[in-house]
């Protein structure tokens, strides 16, 4: 099975209707199920969704994010990775490494987590991840 990572900006994407990319997040999730990809997110990845819907598009909307991840882990379409204090670790190196970038920290809990977990795919509109060598989409599908 192929596992995906979805990141903050296509969670934000596929629950906001008024984000520019939500017909084709929307679409591209939609096809990752039913393609049978394992998705997996991190619960840092989860804080920054909520934190971000909260302040741009309101706290009922952030309420919904909460609503829609908790039935898909529930069903089994989705995995939340938990930071563990040594992933912490190694996102604080990549941090400090690329000071060239403009990583956000919760950016390079995402790299370690995919890292970890053997993770190559990554849902996303974040141009950061492809500068680390993952495969992102939505593309062609």
């Amino acid at each position: 099975m192929m596992l995906v990572f979805v990141d903050t900006a296509a969670w934000i994407a596929v629950v906001y209707r008024k984000d520019r990319h939500h017909p084709t997040a929307a679409e591209y999730l939609k096809y990752l199920i039913e393609s049978g990809a394992g998705l997996v997110t991190s619960n840092y990845v989860t804080d920054e969704t909520i934190t971000r819907l909260r302040y741009d598009a309101g706290h009922k909307i952030a309420l919904r994010f909460r609503q829609i991840l908790t039935k898909a882990v529930s069903k089994r379409l989705l995995r939340v990775y938990w930071v563990t204090p040594e992933i912490e670790l190694k996102s604080w190196e990549i941090f400090k490494k690329y000071d060239d970038q403009e990583f956000s920290f919760t950016d390079c809990t995402s790299f370690a987590v995919c890292q970890d977990v053997d993770i190559t795919d990554v849902f996303t509109f974040d141009r950061h991840f492809t500068f680390m060598g993952f495969s992102v989409g939505p593309g062609t599908h």
